[in-house]
This record gives structure tokens, C-alpha cells and sequence, in this order.
């Protein structure tokens, strides 16, 4: 009688695990096109990965992998709502199957769907950081990113690394993003901009220090284009009022890129700053040299010749001898006059900039040139009326 019960156990238990596996077998079964099944699909897969007699076999978690991304892939809005996520578990499932297929019966068409589900988790991305979703936007770029690093692909997804850390920037997830950012540098994708990201993350973050060093670090990995940096690194200097630094820089901008104005501008207004007229008059004339109808230019270099003859005839007013106030005058004057050209030139440019016409005006009566004086203030008359 024992054997008999004993037989009948055994029975039971080998009819017990052939239902188990049965659940495997059914839910790839669900898995044709014709059937139109992925709900009973998921329900017996489901169950065959949670029972202890199936959870420890590849075949039931590549079956799972195959289960869930068909679910991701179905056009049915029954079968999309089946599952949150359903790409990220089929990853997690084929990795299983990865790992318990010792045989490697099943790798190299995990490997193949893994390839797969990188580039959908690539078009998702996209989607989301189009949807402005940027923070799923990473997870998707990221999972991209991680499929391809595996040992079994081990391939290097640049663009993804990169839409990775822009995702993250925008997510206001600042560390994460630097991280992808920095693996981008890496790999030399997208040159030397992506320094300005990270540049922009630290000033973010009010990092000054690394801000400053992430700069100059572009600027010598990029010794050929590196002009936004180096403009960056120029604007962080004047901002702080760094001038000697800025100038540094500035000049190594113009040997690199001799025909670029606005270089020569900045380096016009750093001299004017420090008060080196010379300098201040040379640089703002190179400027102006390279493009004639640069306003900034004309404007500045007819200001510091304005703003020198102010100061000569605040000298020539403490001057108590007559004789020497008028020569003293005199050349005062003279540099007013070296002014009107560059200030005209300037309202030629931009005819309607008060500042510029306010100066011509003062100009015009001081030397006593009536007729331009009377024009200038009938265009600073028809200005302020509108």
C-alpha cells in the first residue's frame, strides 16, 4: 500500500511540474500573431517566473523577454495598457535568461533582441525628450547606453551617451549629467561644445572653481576649436573683474583668428578699462578696420577720444595762467574733433541711438558747427516724440 501511495506522489509531482512547465510552453504558444493572446500570455509566463520548479530555467525568461516585448511592441491598446513598463522588463528578462543559460541556447538571439531593444529605447528617448518628459527621456537613453555596454556586445553608443547626459541636463539632474557628459568627452563626440554644457551645469550649481577649470580643460583639448571657450573663459574674466587674465586669453583668441572684430572690441574695452588709451585706440580700430560698420566699434572709439578731451579740459580749467589754458584748450579740442568722425560714423549705422546723437550734439556746438548742430537736434527732436 505505501508503494502504491509513493508511486501516486510521484505521479502527482511529475504532472505537477509538467503543468509548470506547461506555463512556459503556453505562454510562447499565446505569443503567435494569430492567436491574438498576449494577456494570457503575460498571465502564464507570470506565473512560471514566480513558481519554484520553472524560476531558476533560461528557457522561461527568455520566453518572459519574448512575452513582455511583444507587449511593447503591440499596436493593441489593450495589450500597451498590459504593463507600465514593458521594454525595461524584457531587458531584465533576457539578462536573466543570459545568466541561467549556461548552454547558451538561447544567447545569440538574447543578443540579438537585446540590439534590438537598445535602438527602442533610443526611438522612446526621443519621443520623450520631445514630449519634453526629460527625465524618461534618460531612463531610455541610459538603458540604450547600458545594453550596448554589455560584455556580450560591448559596443560604444556615442549618441546615446550624449542624448543621455543632454536628457539629464535638462531633468535638472546635474551629477548625472556631468558624468554623461564627461563619458562623451571621452570620446571626443561633439568636440569641444561639450565643455560649454558642463561649464554651464557648474554655473548652475554656482561652482565657479570647476566652471573655470572645465574651460581652460576644452580649450587644451581643443587647441583648434575652442573659440566659444575661449570667449566663455574671456566673458568669465571680465565678469569677475579679471582684466590681466582676460587679456591673457583674449590675445591668444586673436593670434588663432586675426580676422575676427569682435575680438579686437573686447580686447578695446579691456584697455579702455585699464585706462591704456594706446592700446584702447588700436584694438577698437582693428575692429572697425575689419568690419567698417561694427556700431560698438565707432561708438567706443568715439567716446575715448570724447572722454580723454573731457579730461584735458578739466586740467585746462584748473590752469590759472591764461596763456597756457587756451593752448591747454586748444588741444583739448583737437581730440573732441577726433571724435566726430567715429561718432557719425556710428549714427550712420544706427541712426536712431541717443546716446550716439547727444554726443554729436555737444560735439557739433562746441566746435561750433551749426548747421550739423541744428540737423542733430531735429532728428533727437523727432526720436524722442515717437
Amino acid at each position: 500500500m505505501k508503494k502504491i501511495v509513493f508511486v501516486l506522489l510521484l505521479i502527482m509531482s511529475v504532472v505537477y511540474v509538467n503543468a509548470q512547465n506547461s506555463k512556459v510552453v503556453s505562454a510562447h504558444n499565446y505569443l503567435n500573431p494569430k492567436y491574438n493572446e498576449l494577456g494570457k500570455a503575460k498571465e502564464a509566463i507570470d506565473v512560471a517566473a514566480k513558481h519554484e520548479k520553472t524560476k531558476e530555467k533560461a528557457k522561461t525568461w527568455y520566453y518572459r523577454g519574448k512575452v513582455y516585448h511583444a507587449i511593447f511592441e503591440s499596436k493593441d491598446s489593450v495589450f500597451q495598457h498590459l504593463c507600465e513598463n514593458p521594454l525595461d522588463v524584457a531587458r531584465d528578462s533576457y539578462l536573466k535568461a543570459m545568466e541561467l543559460d549556461t548552454k547558451e541556447k538561447y544567447k545569440k538571439d538574447i543578443i540579438s533582441r537585446l540590439q534590438i531593444a537598445s535602438i527602442q529605447f533610443f526611438n522612446k528617448g526621443i519621443t520623450e525628450f520631445n514630449d519634453k518628459d526629460f527625465e524618461k527621456a534618460f531612463h531610455s537613453f541610459e538603458n540604450s547606453v547600458k545594453i550596448n555596454a554589455l560584455t556580450f556586445i560591448a559596443q560604444v553608443d556615442t549618441m546615446s551617451i550624449f542624448n543621455a547626459a543632454i536628457a539629464a541636463d535638462r531633468a535638472k539632474l546635474y551629477d548625472t549629467a556631468i558624468k554623461y557628459y564627461k563619458k562623451a568627452i571621452e570620446y571626443k563626440y561633439e568636440g569641444s561644445k561639450v565643455y560649454l554644457f558642463i561649464e554651464n551645469i557648474y554655473k548652475e550649481k554656482n561652482d565657479t572653481v570647476n566652471a573655470l577649470n572645465i574651460l581652460k580643460e576644452g580649450i587644451a583639448a581643443y587647441p583648434d576649436d575652442n573659440n566659444s571657450l575661449m570667449v566663455e573663459l574671456i566673458n568669465f574674466y571680465l565678469v569677475s573683474d579679471q582684466s590681466q587674465e582676460a587679456l591673457k586669453y583674449l590675445h591668444k583668441a586673436i593670434e588663432k583668428d586675426t580676422s575676427n572684430y569682435s575680438f579686437y572690441f573686447a580686447e578695446g574695452t579691456l584697455y579702455d578699462k585699464l585706462e591704456d588709451f594706446d592700446n584702447a585706440v588700436k584694438a577698437y580700430s582693428e575692429s572697425i578696420k575689419i568690419k567698417p560698420d561694427y556700431f560698438n566699434a565707432q561708438y567706443n572709439l568715439g567716446a575715448l577720444y570724447f572722454n580723454k578731451a573731457v579730461k584735458l579740459i578739466d586740467i585746462a580749467n584748473e590752469e590759472s595762467d591764461n596763456k597756457k589754458y587756451k593752448i591747454k584748450k586748444a588741444a583739448a579740442d583737437e581730440v573732441f574733433k577726433q571724435a566726430i568722425p567715429f561718432l557719425e560714423k556710428a549714427h550712420q549705422v544706427n541712426p536712431k541711438d541717443l546716446s550716439t546723437m547727444e554726443s554729436l550734439k555737444t560735439l557739433y556746438y562746441r566746435m561750433k558747427m551749426m548747421d550739423k548742430f541744428n540737423a542733430i537736434k531735429e532728428e533727437i527732436d523727432k526720436v524722442s516724440e515717437k
